[in-house]
């Protein structure tokens, strides 16, 4: 009862230790899903602010007209009467490129299937039985040779009385 006992104490142990840090929901693939969330977010802030930006400017180009023409000018309308002077070669600073990036994937996250984790538990209490009951019939034969032995000398004692 012992024997038995132990051994399911300590696969159910190792069971519970692997699936807790390596299992679908341990702390290696809540590290992994933590660290996904963390990109996403910050990928999520920068966006925002590329929006919010982008929102300013067409609310600008919508009411301002000072806005409105200056916008114009940048992409090569003139008003009546101005004149536009061109020189070729030059670029202009105020290029703004919105760069929302590349497209993140959620990936899923590296876990040891629970059928793996159950074959540890089942694997270590085999094993530790196993080997308490290879103890328990190692004591036994102790026992049974010191017996022996003693029944042997008590034999040749008697014999030599």
């Amino acid at each position: 009862m012992f024997r038995t006992l132990i051994a399911i104490l300590a696969g159910t142990f190792v069971y519970a230790l692997v699936s807790l840090t390596f299992g679908r929901d341990g702390i290696v693939a809540d590290g992994q899903l933590f660290e996904q969330k963390r990109a996403l977010s910050a990928r999520a802030e920068e966006i925002q602010r590329i929006t919010n930006s982008l929102e300013l400017e067409y609310a600008a180009l919508k009411k301002d007209p000072d806005v409105i023409a200056a916008f114009a000018r940048k992409i090569g309308y003139v008003a009546q009467g101005e004149k536009l002077l061109k020189i070729n070669g030059l670029v202009s600073s105020e290029v703004e490129n919105f760069d929302t990036g590349a497209v993140l994937k959620i990936t899923e996250p590296f876990y040891i299937p629970e059928w793996f984790c159950k074959f540890t538990g089942f694997l270590v209490f085999f094993v530790v039985y196993s080997y308490l009951y290879l103890e328990d019939i190692k004591q036994k034969v102790v026992a049974l040779r010191s017996l022996r032995h003693r029944h042997s000398k008590d034999s040749s004692s008697a014999v030599r009385s």
